[in-house]
């Protein structure tokens, strides 16, 4: 049970005493008034804080006989839960998370992406309602964010920001006049007007023109056993959007040209479009989905008649081309009409397989009976966390995902595969870097050599490879804007802010070489030995103070070179904010790692396969119409926000080694 739940804005510099009051109680709730009043403890929590480091912070505190959950969200957003009784933390960490989704999914809309404490203050009657649905004195009590739509009806108040058409609708005033305008401003209302043949559902018990009315139905669903998905719904087409998504998180050392990590973070996203209390049933490549035996796999594998196949992977490998240009919405996704094939391929297969299974559990002789060999995978997958829709019972004995969807978007399942494990699978592309310094000539020379090893058929898109170029012994010349480079796929480009060349490829197909050669010139060239980029590869940076600027061993050497660079000494003239930026990429330079970010359309690293899928309503008997997509990609840290993203760093790095540098 929870005493109280606040929402505060609490700034990670913490400072002096006299900074206390910087907090700001954005949301607070009372549930009972056995514990102090607000003021108390939050001020008790504040100053537990701010005498903390960050690095030494924990969820959960306890200050005197109060214990204290909270959780950070971004822009300094802090959930806090309150209690005096001794609950599950982690049912109360789980609810905190929880409630930081229902807040980004009725916040952040539209061209709102952050939620910041002005936006909370703005929706503060919003957000209490959401508490009082969520929490029923202080008990846990739903947290679909889907059924709470139907009881929450207020909306939220967002910033009016004045797009292009209204200055030009003020502007000009002839525009309003002309027949052209007025024809297309007719068109776009049609449009709007237009309802979706799939993103539109008809609910019973709901009044059209009063939005103001809650849905009967859903009050029925909150306590029926299937809670996450109200009946009475309709759609005019049903569809249902399969989405296994694949990040790849990669470290390569090029030193000892090895694979020092390589694994995937997988999720199935799945978009319903169905209509009544549909069965759905899915069918992977995997024998062991559970990781969990069944002894009793052979002898229910019949029991229970699955229903035709409605994909046939061989027609959708052959038509693969057309699924190239997706993007990442599902909603954009157009697929031919899939051909019905019946189920006894994947039946016999997984008959097949129990059987072998059941060979290799018999005993060599009669009076060992528990002596059976571990089952193997087919792909190494682990962590696999399913959705409360999904039948757990089938999974074991079947291997078949059985499930009642909820309605629209919702994640299916999370996985993870250790893909050192599986020898055969190479890395999906591989680089090999080359940095020449020419001391004559003050230029730097870098080549670059990406081969593709993912199969011929299929295509890598928006393949970006950002070559970082260490400021610490790379002086380069800013005051000289040309950029010379050549290259057989894409183009080149150099990021002064951050000091990078970045490659950019639109698309690459599988099984292929390129190569690119660029050149830069150098201020100072004197001092770049393979030594001292050997000691910064190594992290043997002692020269460096704790502000991360370097310290010269003598400091009139480094007046000199100032001095030099100000009055243009061979020719060469740095003003004060060319010098403040090179400071400024000193302090926010990381490392030398050479990071790759892509998409792979329609193919999964691991090998994870949709193989078979039904869709079954006992009372409506409609025909569904399945969309299938396969997406591996690697993104980038910066890109990488949002709940998401949170627990996973999945950058696709290569580590740089003293052989990848040339001193001529």
């Amino acid at each position: 049970m929870i005493s109280a739940f606040y929402v505060l804005h609490v700034p990670f510099n913490y400072g002096s005493p006299s900074e206390l009051a910087l907090y700001k109680c954005l949301i607070n709730r009372r549930f009972t008034e056995i514990i102090p009043d607000d003021n108390s403890i939050l001020s008790k929590f504040y100053q537990h804080l701010r005498r903390t480091p960050i690095n030494e912070q924990v969820p959960v505190l306890t200050i005197q006989n109060l214990s204290y959950v909270y959780i950070r969200c971004e822009t300094n957003i802090v959930l806090l839960a309150v209690t005096h009784q001794n609950v599950n933390v982690m049912s109360v960490i789980a609810f905190l998370r929880s409630f930081q989704l229902i807040m980004i999914h009725f916040l952040c809309k539209g061209e709102v992406k952050t939620m910041d404490f002005e936006l909370i203050l703005d929706n503060s009657v919003l957000i209490t309602e959401l508490v009082d649905e969520c929490l029923d004195f202080g008990v846990l009590q739903i947290t679909d964010y889907k059924l709470l739509e139907e009881y929450i009806k207020v909306e939220p108040n967002f910033p009016k920001l004045l797009n292009e058409d209204d200055f030009n609708d003020s502007g000009n005033e002839e525009a309003e006049h002309d027949p052209k305008t007025k024809d297309k401003k007719k068109k776009g209302k049609a449009k709007t007007d237009i309802k979706s043949t799939h993103n539109q559902s008809i609910k019973t018990d709901v009044l059209e023109n009063n939005a103001n009315i809650i849905n009967s139905s859903i009050l029925r669903t909150y306590s029926s056993a299937i809670n996450w998905r109200p009946k009475g719904i309709f759609y005019a087409k049903n569809e249902i959007f399969v989405d296994i998504i694949e990040n790849v998180e990669f470290i390569y050392d090029l030193k000892t040209e090895s694979v020092k990590l390589n694994e995937i973070y997988g999720s199935c996203i799945v978009k319903s479009y169905l209509s009544g209390i549909p069965v759905c049933r899915m069918g992977f490549n995997e024998n062991y989905m559970s990781s969990i035996q069944n002894d009793d796999v052979v002898k229910n594998i019949d029991e229970d008649p699955l229903p035709e196949n409605q994909i046939k992977l061989e027609k959708i490998e052959e038509r693969g081309g057309l699924l190239e240009g997706v993007d990442e919405n599902l909603d954009d996704l157009e697929l031919k009409e899939s051909t019905t094939s019946s189920v006894e391929e994947f039946r016999d297969d997984v008959h097949v397989n129990a059987e072998d299974e059941a060979v290799e559990k018999q005993p060599e002789n009669a009076i060992t009976t528990d002596t059976r060999k571990p089952f193997k995978h087919r792909i190494p997958i682990r962590n696999i966390q399913f959705h409360q829709c999904i039948e757990l019972s089938k999974i074991y004995r079947d291997n078949i995902v059985t499930f009642i969807p909820p309605d629209d978007k919702f994640e299916l399942m999370s996985y993870q595969v250790e893909q050192q494990k599986n020898k055969k699978k190479l890395p999906l592309i591989t680089i090999k870097p080359v940095f020449k310094i020419f001391h004559g000539t003050k230029r730097l020379l870098v080549m670059c050599t990406l081969n593709t090893t993912f199969p011929r058929r299929r295509h890598c898109k928006s393949l970006f490879v950002r070559i970082p170029l260490n400021p610490y012994y790379f002086e380069l010349d800013i005051t000289d804007p040309n950029l010379k480079y050549k290259t057989e796929n894409g183009e080149v480009s150099f990021k002064y802010d951050t000091m990078e060349i970045i490659w950019k490829i639109d698309s690459i197909d599988g099984k292929q070489t390129v190569r690119m050669m660029c050149e830069l010139s150098l201020l100072n060239c004197e001092q770049i030995t393979l030594s001292k980029i050997s000691h910064h590869l190594l992290r043997k940076m002692d020269h460096l103070d704790s502000n991360g600027m370097e310290q010269g061993d003598d400091e009139s050497e480094d007046i000199r070179h100032d001095l030099e660079a100000f009055y243009g000494v061979n020719g060469k003239v740095i003003t004060s904010t060319q010098k403040e930026l090179l400071q400024e990429v000193k302090r926010n330079f990381t490392n030398d790692d050479i990071v790759l970010t892509f998409k792979i359309p329609m193919f999964t690293y691991s090998g994870l396969k949709l193989s078979y899928i039904s869709v079954d309503e006992e009372q409506l008997k409609y025909p569904c119409f399945p969309w299938i997509r396969y997406l591996t990609q690697s993104s980038d840290l910066d890109s990488q926000s949002g709940p998401l993203a949170i627990g996973q760093n999945c950058t696709y790095r290569f580590k740089l080694s003293t052989a990848c540098f040339v001193v001529a």
